[in-house]
């Protein structure tokens, strides 16, 4: 069987942890080709890690023909030009979170993808741990009962240097959009389904984009979810997930990266708690492998087609109830 060549666009901070260290522990996946703003940083990129060919721009990588799956890194303004010209040149796509500006992207992303019967997955890496995996087990085996309640909480100390584009509203940046879109995407994935309400509330940075965000959202068995996000600069660091049921709760302690620390932990309806063991495997290689298995087989993928649509459109809906839909429409 050929290897798995993969094309990465840009020379992002994220693409070494998420990408090339995995990929290393994978006999079945290259580095195929690189290309960033300037050549020589993808000189330099491809030659400490051992991608095997640098181009002179993304769309000399998408029209490699060693490529199969292009790395989507991209700040998000762009993900949505170039994951689909990439899906056109019949390449797979696995693009980094959040997955665009806005639903009409997310719309023309997925639409590219259907028609050229290539993957689109998002790159929402906790999904694949197995940590994750067992608290949905858990709640599926009716260990706590329903789900009535579930408080998310995911907060990092941004500092805003003046290009930073996660304070840049251009760029898609804000609290919501970088951070608070994981807590999302655990209630989602939990809850099976779109909220039927939502509201929320933000305050701003001095550029304009959401410093903090809280959202409360309602779902059809009444159950609730409260977020926070943010990215201010007095915040410690906090991943947090707590689930109350009508018989029980799971407490989540660093469910974005389990393997760097996290606690997971079951109070079932008979007053036992449960504490699960935790891989010390990365998120990211659990996810790169999942990937290149999919690719191979044809096996669906938790974070491909309409949990996209679902967590893109309660995106929006929260930056509209929070009276800042234009933050997300403004390539539009």
């Amino acid at each position: 069987m050929a290897k798995l060549g993969i094309g990465i666009l840009g020379a992002a901070r994220i693409t070494e942890k998420a990408l090339v260290d995995p990929a290393k522990t994978l006999p079945d996946v290259r580095l195929s080709a690189i290309a960033a703003r300037e050549r020589s940083r993808a000189e330099t990129y491809a030659k400490r890690h051992q991608v095997e060919q640098v181009f002179d721009d993304y769309a000399a990588v998408i029209a490699c023909e060693d490529v199969d799956l292009i790395y989507n890194p991209l700040p998000i303004n762009l993900h949505a030009e170039w994951t689909i010209k990439a899906l056109e040149a019949g390449k797979h796509v696995l693009c980094e979170k959040p997955f665009a500006m806005n639903l009409d992207e997310a719309r023309a992303m997925l639409t590219a993808a259907e028609k050229s019967g290539k993957r689109l997955i998002e790159a929402f890496h906790y999904r694949y741990h197995p940590a994750f995996q067992t608290c949905l087990d858990w709640i599926q085996a009716g260990e706590i009962g329903e789900v009535r309640e579930l408080r998310a909480t995911f907060n990092v100390a941004i500092k805003d240097n003046g290009s930073e584009i996660r304070h840049r509203v251009e760029t898609g940046g804000g609290a919501m959009m970088d951070l608070g879109c994981y807590p999302l995407h655990w209630a989602m994935t939990i809850m099976g389904e779109a909220p039927e309400q939502i509201s929320a509330n933000a305050s701003l940075t001095e550029v304009g984009v959401d410093e903090h965000m809280q959202a409360r959202l309602r779902f059809s068995t009444g159950a609730e979810a409260h977020l926070n996000a943010s990215m201010a600069l007095d915040k410690k660091f906090e991943a947090s997930l707590t689930l109350h049921g009508t018989k029980g709760q799971i407490q989540f302690v660093n469910p974005l990266a389990p393997h760097m620390g996290a606690r997971l932990v079951l109070e079932d309806g008979t007053g036992k708690v449960r504490e699960a063991d935790i891989s010390t495997t990365t998120t990211y290689a659990y996810q790169l492998a999942a990937v290149a298995k999919a690719l191979e087989t044809g096996h669906p993928l938790p974070t491909e087609g309409e949990i996209i649509l679902r967590q893109q459109t309660a995106l929006d809906d929260i930056y509209a109830e929070a009276g800042l839909r234009n933050l997300r429409y403004l390539n539009i």
